[in-house]
């Protein structure tokens, strides 16, 4: 079994120091302009791509976004145009589905719509993904340090902080499993 000094590791530093910077789209910088299929897979594709990126895996497909209309997650498309809503949800959807159940995201994302605007909450959502991200592969690298968790919780997000919670350890999690099979693969090659 390999014993990794995360906060040695280059590949873990250099991913940490990338989440700091990763930040998603604010509802205001979502186009407001309707986008086709292949212009929505492409924006979602490069919000997301440094956090999602090294799985290997499409961040999203068109397949997935007419999965997600058929299911009622996302409105129908507007003569075959998505607009800033339809983004903002498929990049939530995206976001929460690495780590809960289509029919949970579905729920939250009704829920939360029913106690605010849809550019508030989403906005929200987008801190507290930013900032799960940081605390979790921050404590990662830097285990000793003090981390506080008040950042501003409020009880009607409890949902979504914590699914996003959920979210920021997978993708750390993620992240250390792909070195552990690259230090594996490496040392098998060094054997042969």
């Amino acid at each position: 079994m390999n014993n990794i000094n995360w906060s040695a590791d280059s590949r873990m530093l250099a991913f940490v120091e990338g989440i700091k910077a990763f930040r998603l789209p604010r509802w205001e910088q979502i186009p407001t302009l309707g986008l086709y299929m292949d212009q929505v897979v492409t924006v979602i594709e490069q919000a997301l791509s440094p956090v999602l990126g090294f799985t290997g895996e499409a961040v999203i497909t068109p397949s997935m976004i007419n999965n997600y209309v058929k299911l009622g997650m996302v409105p129908k498309p507007d003569k075959k145009k998505y607009s800033r809503e339809h983004i903002a949800c498929l990049l939530v959807i995206t976001i929460l589905k690495q780590a809960s159940k289509i029919g949970d995201i579905r729920l939250g994302i009704d829920t939360a719509l029913k106690n605010g605007e849809m550019g508030e909450i989403y906005n929200s959502f987008c801190d507290y993904v930013e900032r799960w991200l940081q605390i979790v592969s921050s404590s990662v690298v830097c285990p000793d340090d003090h981390v506080s968790l008040n950042f501003g919780y409020r009880s009607d997000h409890a949902l979504f902080t914590l699914a996003v919670c959920s979210f920021a350890s997978y993708i750390v999690t993620s992240k250390m499993i792909s070195i552990i099979r690259e230090d594996e693969r490496a040392q098998e090659e060094e054997h042969h």
